[in-house]
């Protein structure tokens, strides 16, 4: 096995192989295609809509010149693609991420941007044209036009950079920094929380805003000793699980788990938990690059 086939073995499926099986996926009406890209990011093609969800494509470097990824990106950031809307939940460089951003918007120039309100200038300072920008607001439907239908984003308020509230965090203008969405067409709704903790807010908001089909969720919660070196926690998988019992939904995808050694979670406990909490209830743990078809009875 080359370097090259050794450092991508972590990966089900990657490079021409993943981004043409991504761009020619045509799911039916009942179903949604996902793909698992790593820490908290996923490819998602619903209602023959492509969105990049979280999708960071490329290298963390520490003081020492050394990745800090536990495995490389499935392909570079500047491969042409189909790709039709990019989300980020929030101003985090494991979520948004110019070094991504950039190259990919150059190469896919149909490609629009829907980011947290207060983001907005970042991707348009740095060359991305406002016209493909969409500001996000909490409460704020986002209506797109899809091949097959019309689809709508609605921003759900994520709390995330301070541990034990229940209000997220907001700009000066009020405008929530920290986002999750909940995408709808063709009668399935999928929700990326973005990082937060689970609050009582989010479970009431969840539960009015649902029934939910799937729900991509972070499971490597956080300790005293990744917050003494400043590493901002999220959802543990106790609590990720937790949650898919208090709220209607029928599927739960865990994620952001595995790209960044110090904060990283072994999926089987969200399995052992869901087994033991709600085994009534579906979950899928993907491998990188895996398609996960979801089909709606």
């Amino acid at each position: 096995m080359s370097n090259t086939e050794s450092s991508m073995a972590r990966w089900y499926k990657h490079g021409k192989a993943l981004i043409d099986e991504i761009s020619n996926s045509k799911p039916e009406a009942s179903e949604a295609y996902i793909w698992f890209m790593g820490q908290h990011g996923f490819a998602v093609n619903l209602a023959n809509v492509i969105f990049h969800i979280d999708v960071i494509l490329n290298d963390f470097v520490d003081r020492e010149g050394k990745s800090r990824r536990e495995y490389p990106a499935p392909f570079d950031p500047g491969e042409p693609q189909r790709v039709d809307y990019v989300l980020c939940s929030h101003n985090h460089g494991d979520h948004l991420n110019m070094k991504t951003l950039l190259p990919l918007a150059a190469a896919n120039p149909g490609a629009r941007f829907v980011v947290p309100a207060p983001w907005t200038a970042i991707l348009k300072d740095a060359g991305i044209g406002e016209e493909r920008i969409i500001p996000a607001r909490s409460g704020e439907e986002i209506k797109l036009k899809g091949p097959r239908g019309d689809l709508q984003i609605l921003p759900v308020p994520a709390v995330h950079t301070k541990y034990i509230q229940e209000e997220g965090e907001k700009n000066d203008q009020g405008d929530y920094t920290s986002l999750g969405f909940i995408i709808k067409g063709e009668g399935i709704s999928l929700y990326h929380c973005g990082d937060t903790w689970i609050t009582p807010p989010l479970v009431e908001e969840l539960k009015a805003r649902g029934p939910l089909d799937i729900a991509l969720l972070p499971i490597n919660g956080t300790d005293w000793e990744r917050t003494a070196t400043n590493c901002i926690g999220n959802v543990s998988y106790l609590d990720a699980a937790k949650l898919a019992k208090a709220v209607p939904v029928d599927l739960v995808i865990p994620s952001h788990y595995d790209m960044m050694g110090n904060n990283s979670e072994n999926p089987a406990r969200f399995a052992e938990a869901m087994y033991a909490l709600c085994p009534q209830k579906r979950y899928h743990v993907s491998a990188l690059g895996e398609r996960f078809i979801y089909k709606k009875d």
